[in-house]
């Protein structure tokens, strides 16, 4: 397999899915937009078995909300958690089902208590932040 190249992912695999790619999918991204849907697609047909935790959730979403944020309010990237917080229930106005519906396709890998004891372990071996290792520990369940 070529590294990056998610079309030559060989069938029949378990996949950790990263939020990268579900946000690229979402957000029909210019550059990398096309490859995420095809990707997807992939996985909505069974062809590999897809995973994602809570917190390729939570990353996903945040970025979908944020760029719903920056193109209906005109908001800079660096300012929308301000803005969010100054305007709460601008929040419950966006429409997060086209996300919700995408998580639907993917196994979700639980976070217990293992995975934080291991996460400590993988930060300070591996020296990654929290949500990358959260990802590592959760992968290695």
């Amino acid at each position: 397999m070529v590294p990056g190249e998610l079309s030559a992912l060989p069938g029949g695999e378990k996949v950790f899915v990263d939020s990268n790619i579900l946000t690229y999918h979402l957000l029909n991204d210019p550059a990398y937009g096309k490859r995420c849907k095809e990707f997807i697609g992939r996985a909505e047909n069974d062809d590999f078995e897809g995973f994602i935790s809570p917190i390729i959730v939570s990353e996903t979403l945040f970025n979908f909300i944020k760029a719903n944020i920056v193109k209906d309010y005109g908001i800079k990237p660096k300012e929308v958690v301000s803005f969010l917080k100054a305007n709460p229930k601008i929040i419950s106005k966006i429409n997060i089902r086209k996300a919700s519906d995408l998580f639907k396709i993917f196994s979700v890998l639980p976070i217990s208590e293992l995975e934080v004891e291991k996460c400590y372990k993988i930060i300070k071996d591996h020296a990654l932040l929290t949500n990358d290792a959260f990802h590592v520990a959760t992968m290695k369940g």
